[in-house]
């Protein structure tokens, strides 16, 4: 008798983490079952309410599940919680992702040589005296970025007292509003945090917090891997790639890197140490790609992390590791088989994304259907991460993201080519985005 297929849950799903997936549903050995949570606007959860907790328990009343894909930050927030109440499932700790989704706590815990940085109490009744005191701790310029968020949102870099205070009201007044999805604000986690985290451990945790770092200029580069079973694999190294008329905003990513070998020996170094710290707090059966800055007199310095893979990632992968799936080494993670050590290809692939400066409903900033045109004329592999009737609001310097391309080419400045030429197709607004 053939074996059932087994039960996927991935919570949070969407359209992307659908088609990333596409290649393990059509395999025959996974049922997969899709939890949508992004059907209302910018809310998280199909009722309305923000409240991690409550979709922690409607994804507990799923039946059986004998796997939980966790494809995003938040999704691994729920895959961590359900990995504690369920002890068939494997995967991360709650308190590993917890360390890493909080950027503060990830600083004071996780991080073995960390940026100066401070704390900031965004619900403070003395805000502006607490900022004072951080900006004498850290120093100016400095950076400013909600404790918990997706991608870059939010970041803001400041100059001054009063830029600091704009820019922690701005983060206080987004988590308020439910306009950035992308920011785990306190209402949100709150319930989470209260049962499932020791608050005498980690006493900061249901803070509204920002995390105030000292401004410091390199080249970022992402590096990609994961843990089976206690075992660090090492997977891929990624040269970020960032416009310099807006050097707070990044353009994408792109592979092989063009570091050294004796450099990208030190960036697997660096990874390892902090892997062995979330690996002591219960990181586990997982993929964790951490973001890293290389300075100007070779320091290596970490930037965030993150506790699942790269959907970003996923497309550049296919293209340059040949075989190697993001989705497939997950769910193999997940049932217990050891992963393979993928082997580059060589070829030059960029994933860039599209962002834009400007405000307004997506279908106002982005040509859906000239996206759909170029992806049938095979120009590029396009995915569009906003629906039509999405509000874009405008949040810190880094500008928001519409969506992504993937190109190969014969070195960056090819790739790059291909993919301006792209975007050009798509947006509306093209004067509002940054393109040297």
């Amino acid at each position: 008798m053939a074996e059932r297929p087994l039960n996927v849950l991935v919570p949070f799903s969407s359209p992307l983490t659908r088609s990333s997936s596409k290649a393990a549903a059509d395999s025959g050995l996974y049922n997969f079952i899709w939890d949508d949570a992004y059907t209302i606007g910018s809310c998280y959860f199909t009722s309305g309410h923000r409240d991690m907790l409550s979709y922690v328990d409607k994804c507990k009343a799923r039946g059986e599940v004998d796997i939980v894909l966790s494809m995003t930050e938040p999704a691994t927030v729920v895959h961590a919680a359900l990995v504690q109440e369920f002890p068939h499932l494997r995967g991360p700790s709650v308190e590993s992702v917890f360390l890493c989704m909080n950027k503060y706590y990830t600083q004071k815990v996780l991080d073995p040589d960390p940026i100066p940085h401070e704390g900031l109490d965004l619900d403070s009744l003395q805000l502006e005296e607490d900022a004072v005191r951080v900006v004498k701790e850290i120093g100016l310029p400095a950076i400013v970025k909600p404790a918990s968020s997706l991608r870059s949102t939010g970041v803001k870099k400041v100059n001054t007292i009063e830029e600091l205070l704009q820019a922690a009201h701005d983060l206080r007044k987004f988590g308020t509003e439910v306009v950035m999805r992308e920011v785990f604000d306190s209402s949100l986690m709150r319930r989470y945090v209260e049962k499932y985290v020791d608050l005498k451990k980690y006493p900061l945790a249901t803070c509204n917090m920002a995390v105030v770092e000292k401004y410091i200029e390199g080249k970022l580069f992402t590096v990609d891997g994961c843990v089976y079973n206690g075992e660090i694999i090492h997977w891929a190294i990624c040269d970020n790639l960032y416009f310099k008329s807006r050097p707070e905003c990044i353009l994408g990513f792109a592979i092989p890197s063009h570091l050294s070998c004796d450099m990208q020996s030190r960036l697997w170094q660096a990874y390892d140490k902090v892997l062995d710290r979330m690996i002591f707090h219960g990181f586990d059966n997982q993929e964790a790609h951490l973001e890293f800055f290389l300075t100007k007199d070779g320091d290596i310095k970490l930037l965030e992390i993150n506790a699942c893979m790269s959907l970003t990632l996923t497309q550049l992968y296919l293209h340059c590791l040949p075989g190697r799936d993001s989705v497939r080494l997950q769910l193999d993670l997940l049932r217990g088989v050891h992963p393979t050590v993928p082997c580059p290809s060589g070829r030059y692939s960029l994933v860039g994304y599209i962002q834009t400066f400007a405000s307004g409903k997506a279908k106002e900033l982005v040509d859906f259907h000239a996206a759909a045109c170029i992806v049938e004329d095979g120009l590029g592999n396009v995915k569009i991460i906003v629906d039509p009737e999405r509000d874009i609001v405008l949040a810190g310097d880094s500008g928001n993201i519409l969506g992504k391309v993937t190109v190969q080419g014969n070195g960056f400045e090819d790739a790059f080519d291909q993919y301006k030429n792209i975007c050009l197709k798509i947006l509306r607004k093209p004067e509002f985005s940054p393109w040297e």
